[in-house]
């Protein structure tokens, strides 16, 4: 009441943030943080002069070479995952850490050849395969290594299996050796099985 009465008594009271003023502010300021650190958001850097990674757009032209696969249907990627355990990356060609995400993977390509293939989904051009695997940000890396009951098996880092993919994805760029560790167990796992 005393401050009700300063101000309608044209007393100068100094202006400071309230409690509940300052909480909402850093709460803004952590949620800007986390959004803008986490992934891509879909801005054209057309002036970046990062290096493009070659990926093919058929699942049997990769011979003896392991490659990066552009997967264009359910069906090429049901393909290759009858043959092992699949690290799927869905991004976009516009999208910085997708590049950065798409380098480590060509880094751990060589080390797998054979026993994972690694494949790629561009959200922009294919939404119809993002609305599937339920894309929220990306780069968005996951480790599938089986189908059961329908549902595609995610291997999460733990080396549990899970048919929920939030429990085993990889938002924004992964280091390698998460992702190694990650892929063992999957390659592990298919081995077991067979």
């Amino acid at each position: 009441m005393k401050r009700l009465q300063r101000i309608q008594g044209k007393e100068r009271v100094p202006f400071s943030f309230s409690f509940g003023l300052k909480k909402l502010l850093f709460m803004l300021a952590i949620l800007c943080f986390f959004f803008f650190s986490s992934g891509c958001t879909e801005s054209n850097d057309s002036g970046n002069a990062s290096e493009l990674v070659e990926v093919t757009k058929d699942v049997n032209d990769s011979g003896n070479k392991a490659e990066l696969v552009e997967v264009t249907s359910l069906s090429q990627f049901d393909e290759a995952l009858s043959k092992g355990p699949v690290v799927l990356k869905l991004g976009s060609k516009e999208c910085t850490p997708c590049k950065e995400q798409e380098k480590v993977l060509s880094e751990l390509l060589p080390n797998y050849e054979g026993s994972a293939s690694f494949m790629l989904i561009d959200v922009n051009e294919y939404p119809e395969l993002a609305e599937t695997f339920e894309v929220i940000n990306i780069p968005d890396t996951c480790v599938i290594v089986g189908i059961e009951d329908g549902k595609y098996m995610y291997m999460r880092p733990d080396g549990s299996k899970s048919s929920e993919r939030t429990s085993a994805r990889f938002i924004g760029v992964t280091d390698k050796e998460t992702l190694s560790e990650t892929i063992d167990k999957a390659t592990t796992s298919w081995k077991a099985k067979e």
